[in-house]
């Protein structure tokens, strides 16, 4: 029997490992047949010029179908300094770029917050799911800390720097499983399942 398939709408292969750990774990669409972006190398990127993170979501999730006419599900992460005025947020990953990779983003973020040895923030995920006949957005959140010193080796992105709400250790120094099923990401997809019940 033919299997509709599913297409991971990410490049980034640490969000391609954790969206397949998330879709096992929740037993969502296992009678799909899982593709990555590997299966269309010349497919390109969407802009990612969205306020939100539920929008860049949205807008990479129709990018990707409409160049795959497949099921596609897409995310967008990041963060936001609590009290500002949704600082870094959707420029969370643009920031490393412009600051030339994460450490000089945090760099440049504690020289702004100076009087902070640690920076509360909220980490955010918003996932879309785009298909012939069905639009669905959803999103998970978790509360932490930012830190200035890289701790840990496990991870990707701000793994170093991040340590969850009523954890000592940030992303980066937990296994992965603990990692996965503490994030932002999980929130995300859990909420996800539900929806898709």
């Amino acid at each position: 029997m033919h299997k509709e398939k599913i297409l991971l709408g990410t490049s980034n292969q640490g969000k391609v490992t954790e969206f397949l750990f998330y879709l096992e774990f929740f037993k969502i669409f296992q009678d799909f047949e899982i593709i990555t972006l590997n299966s269309y190398p010349n497919m390109g990127e969407p802009e990612e010029n969205e306020t939100t993170f539920d929008g860049n979501a949205s807008s990479k999730s129709s990018f990707f179908y409409n160049g795959s006419n497949l099921t596609c599900l897409s995310d967008d992460s990041g963060f936001i300094i609590n009290g500002s005025n949704n600082f870094p947020g959707v420029k969370t990953a643009r920031l490393a770029k412009e600051k030339g990779g994460i450490s000089g983003a945090i760099k440049s973020i504690f020289n702004d917050f100076k009087e902070l040895k640690e920076i509360p923030i909220i980490f955010y995920c918003s996932l879309s799911l785009k298909s012939k006949n069905k639009t669905l957005g959803v999103s998970g959140s978790i509360k932490g800390i930012l830190i200035s010193e890289a701790r840990g080796e496990n991870g990707f992105g701000y793994d170093p720097y991040f340590i969850p709400e009523n954890h000592q250790e940030t992303f980066a120094e937990m296994g992965s499983k603990e990692k996965m099923l503490a994030s932002h990401r999980y929130m995300a997809f859990k909420n996800l399942s539900l929806r898709l019940i």
